[in-house]
């Protein structure tokens, strides 16, 4: 684990949501759920986070993965095959705060809510577990 891929993806993607929810793509339109079923994404721990329109006909989908607990962001050429791939783990965003959800690192909405939390708060760590 390397704080060096959150910053990866942080500098090549922005900061986490600041993406779209639909993009423009190919002529149409492609929402998460698009994106999420073309890419056999179906899992319930598969949680969407945002798009983004890329040059070259490509686009990106970033989410969470509650079932590996990693940020993922997968690059998609016109044909929706990847072409690239970047994954961080969750702590790299919530540092010691990860460490102290116990068994709470495992459900992926409680996860993505202490993460959002913390991206709107730019950083602040408070956990309150009756809060998630």
């Amino acid at each position: 684990m390397s704080i060096e891929d959150k910053e990866l993806i942080e500098q090549r993607f922005g900061l986490l949501w600041s993406g779209k929810t639909e993009i423009s793509f190919q002529g149409g339109v492609r929402t998460f759920r698009d994106v999420k079923r073309a890419l056999d994404l179906a899992g319930e721990d598969v949680m969407s986070i945002d798009l983004h329109e890329l040059p070259s006909q490509k686009f990106a989908f970033r989410y969470y993965d509650g079932d590996d607990r990693r940020v993922v962001v997968l690059v998609c050429d016109a044909e929706g095959g990847i072409v690239e791939e970047y994954r961080a783990h969750i702590a790299e965003w919530l540092g010691e705060l990860y460490y102290e959800t116990g068994a709470l690192a495992y459900d992926a909405d409680a996860m993505l809510h202490l993460l959002r939390k913390k991206t709107e708060e730019g950083g602040a760590s408070s956990f309150d577990p009756d809060r998630c």
